[in-house]
C-alpha cells in the first residue's frame, strides 16, 4: 500500500507522515485486545489517506464512524478559501465484540420545554414522533401494525423491539401511528 502512495504522493510531506504513521497503526491494532476498539483523530487532509491505511489493516469492515469534530474557531487563509473548521476521528473496533460506550448529555431544559410536551403520571415527559415514512416508495417498509397499513419509518422488527422496550406506538388522528419517547 505504501507503495501505492509513494506513486503519486512522491517524496512529499504527505508521505513523510504515513510513512510514520503506518507502523505506529500497525503496532496499536497487534497489541489492541479483541474488545477493544482505536480512535485516530486526524487532519482533514490526511484522513482519507489514513482510513485506508486502517482498512488495509482492521478490514474495512471494522470501520464504525468517522466522527467530524467542530472547531469552534475556523482559522485559515479565509480570503482564498473557507476557513478549516473541522478535525475527523476515525472509529475502528478490532473485533466483532468491541467495548462501545454511548455518550450522552442531558438535554437543556428549553430544549425538553419545546419538544417533549407530554407528561406520564410517573413525572416521566415524553415527544410524539410520526412513525409514517415521507418516501411512499419503501415496498419493504409497507406492511400492516396494529391494524393500519401504511409506509413505515421503521422495519416491523424495529416496531416488535421498540414496543418490548419503554416506547409505544400510539394510534392518533387519520389513523396514523406516532412513536412516544421518554425522557429518563
Amino acid at each position: 500500500m505504501m507503495e501505492a502512495f509513494h506513486s503519486f504522493l512522491k517524496n512529499s510531506p504527505m508521505m513523510a507522515y504515513l510513512a510514520m504513521m503506518a507502523p505506529r497503526l500497525v503496532e496499536l491494532h497487534r497489541v489492541l485486545k479483541e474488545t477493544g476498539s482505536l480512535y485516530l483523530h486526524c487532519d482533514p487532509t490526511a484522513s482519507h489517506y489514513l482510513k485506508l491505511v486502517l482498512d488495509g489493516k482492521f478490514g474495512p469492515e471494522r470501520f464504525r464512524n468517522e466522527v467530524v469534530w467542530k472547531r469552534s474557531l475556523p482559522h485559515g487563509n479565509q480570503r482564498k478559501k473557507f476557513g478549516a473548521n473541522h478535525d475527523i476521528i476515525l472509529f475502528y473496533a478490532a473485533g466483532d465484540e468491541c467495548t462501545f460506550n454511548p455518550q450522552f448529555q442531558p438535554h437543556r431544559d428549553k430544549y425538553l420545554e419545546q419538544f417533549y410536551k407530554h407528561k406520564e403520571p410517573d413525572g416521566r415527559v415524553y415527544r410524539l414522533i410520526s412513525c409514517i415514512n415521507p418516501n411512499p416508495n419503501r415496498p419493504n417498509l409497507t406492511y400492516e401494525w396494529n391494524g393500519v397499513t401504511k409506509v413505515w419509518k421503521y422495519t416491523k422488527e424495529q416496531c416488535r423491539e421498540c414496543m418490548m422496550r419503554d416506547c409505544s406506538f400510539t394510534p392518533v388522528a387519520e389513523r396514523h401511528l406516532t412513536r412516544a419517547t421518554w425522557t429518563r
